[in-house]
């Protein structure tokens, strides 16, 4: 696997992931390079789930926290076997989502005014963005993931934890609600 662009450390993947996993005075250095390479990717996953922009920066330092336990001393280390993205997936999304959970059930006392209160998700105003929200959360997640992410099928089973024969099933019926849309008809001028 080759290194991003941008990437500040030429070595792939796959070679960072053994120098964490071997431990030693490179770990670090590698963690890091993981980090700068993969940080954006994650914070894009926790804002598809995450209700505001400081709950997605927690779930970026939770995701890397989490990660960084895997591997030693403290854990086993990771054994990659897809896109290092695959294995980001899943710890970016459950983190989001269980932030959005403890975010919906913050205590309200006595003293708390309605300015105190976390702001609402701003609603998205992009029109295709209304048409993916209107999809099922199993079909927009496979989409996202297939068309924004890039993630080939097997991949997002893996990230998902479901079967491949799923991931098909929802890709083929999200992209056919979406075809079948007439707002889809109108955001692309389809006569």
């Amino acid at each position: 696997m080759r290194a991003r662009k941008g990437s500040r450390d030429p070595r792939s993947d796959e070679t960072l992931v053994g120098a964490c996993n071997r431990g030693g005075p490179g770990a670090a250095a590698a963690f890091e390079a993981l980090y700068r390479r993969h940080g954006d990717y994650v914070l894009r996953v926790a804002l598809r789930f995450a209700p505001d922009m400081e709950t997605a920066l927690d779930v970026l330092q939770e995701t890397f926290l989490q990660l960084l336990r895997k591997f030693p001393p403290g854990g086993d280390g990771i054994e990659l076997t897809a896109r290092f993205t695959t294995l980001l997936y899943p710890i970016a999304r459950n983190a989001a989502i269980d932030a959005r959970r403890r975010a919906a059930r913050m205590p309200v006392d006595a003293d708390t005014t309605p300015d105190d209160l976390p702001a609402a998700p701003e609603p998205d105003t992009d029109d295709l963005g209304r048409l993916l929200a209107a999809l099922p959360d199993s079909q927009r997640e496979t989409l996202m993931l297939r068309f924004v992410d890039g993630l080939t099928l097997d991949e997002i089973a893996e990230a998902l934890a479901v079967p491949l024969g799923t991931v098909k099933s929802r890709l083929h019926l999200g992209v056919a609600r979406l075809r079948s849309s007439p707002a889809l008809r109108d955001y692309f001028e389809i006569e």
